[in-house]
C-alpha cells in the first residue's frame, strides 16, 4: 500500500478525530452527494414537467474546522465508523468509510492529496464509480 492510503489507514485505526484532521489542509474542501429537492406542487423552470432530477447544491465543507464538526457530530450521533482504504492511484485514496447502522448505505469517498496534505474529499453513491473516477 501506497504513502497516503497508509497515512489515512493509521489515522483511521487510532480513532483519533485530531489525528484524521491532522492529515487535512486548513483549507480542504469536502463535496457530499447531491441533496434531491423534494417534489413541490409549484411550478419551476424546468421545461419537462415529468422531470423529478432536481439537485440542490452539494453539501460543502470549506475548511479543516467544518470537516472536524462533522466528524465530531457523526460521532455523537452514534456512526461507528471504521474506514477501509480501497485503492490508492496517484494522489487519490479511495475509502469506503463503513459508517455503520447510521451511514449512508452505499457511500464511498476519495481523499485527494497535494503533497501531504488532504486538500478534496469527494462523496459517491457507490463503490464503482469512486472506482472509476479515480481510475479515468
Amino acid at each position: 500500500m501506497a504513502a497516503h492510503g497508509q497515512e489515512l489507514r493509521e489515522a483511521f485505526d487510532s480513532r483519533d478525530v485530531e489525528r484524521v484532521i491532522g492529515l487535512m489542509d486548513e483549507r480542504v474542501l469536502w463535496r457530499g452527494l447531491p441533496i434531491e429537492a423534494p417534489d413541490l406542487d409549484v411550478a419551476d423552470d424546468h421545461d419537462d414537467p415529468n422531470d423529478h432530477d432536481h439537485h440542490h447544491d452539494v453539501p460543502l465543507c470549506v475548511n479543516r474546522d467544518e470537516v472536524r464538526g462533522v466528524f465530531e457530530q457523526a460521532l455523537a450521533d452514534g456512526f461507528t465508523g471504521a474506514p477501509e482504504i480501497l485503492a490508492e492511484v496517484g494522489d487519490s485514496v479511495v475509502v469506503d468509510p463503513q459508517a455503520g447502522p447510521l451511514g449512508t448505505p452505499g457511500l464511498h469517498q476519495v481523499f485527494t492529496f497535494r503533497g501531504d496534505r488532504v486538500v478534496l474529499i469527494q462523496d459517491y453513491p457507490d463503490r464503482s464509480s469512486a472506482l472509476a473516477d479515480v481510475h479515468r
